[in-house]
């Protein structure tokens, strides 16, 4: 369980805080049931209510500075997905979004720039539901990598650039 005080990930809406744990405040809601009411750092100004649970797939803990680092050491090791089927990769693109996981995260970016590069000599143009899939995995490992390694989002753009370098 998470504490009052920590940041944490939630793969729909990023980096957040936990600012309380308590039961909702909605009638007829269950008061044995506890929640995380959660505030995005990005200071969007909403609140996202999550249960508090052992197995709460929506949320895990923000990388660590250490973590962080040993994730941009392995970059080159990461290897790109292959897949024939359009179904399959969009499926892999969402399961990796949905895991929060920035090895995952990694990955799909490479899938991503391998089929541009592939489209791209073949004289056809990037989708669009592609580009939306790089966008949403670029920023979710950016935005990471910068509040972990306590920098600001530009200064780790650079790892999309070694990224694409490498698939």
């Amino acid at each position: 369980m998470f504490s009052v005080g920590d940041f944490v990930v939630h793969r729909n809406c990023g980096i957040c805080q936990v600012k309380e744990i308590a039961p909702l405040a909605i009638a007829d809601s269950a008061q044995d049931q506890l929640y995380y009411y959660l505030v995005p750092v990005n200071g969007s100004g909403s609140e996202i209510f999550s249960p508090a649970e052992e197995d709460n797939e929506q949320l895990r803990k923000v990388l660590t500075e250490k973590e962080a680092e040993a994730l941009l050491t392995e970059i080159p090791a990461l290897q790109d997905e292959q897949f024939d089927n359009d179904k399959l990769r969009e499926a892999h693109y969402k399961d990796a979004l949905r895991s929060c996981d920035c090895r995952e995260l990694v990955k799909m970016i490479k899938t991503l720039c391998g089929r541009k590069k592939e489209r791209m000599a073949q004289g056809k143009k990037t989708t669009a539901s592609e580009e939306r899939y790089y966008k949403r995995a670029a920023d979710n490992l950016c935005n990471e990598l910068a509040f972990a390694l306590n920098r600001k989002r530009e200064d780790v753009e650079s790892v999309l650039v070694t990224i694409e370098e490498l698939s």
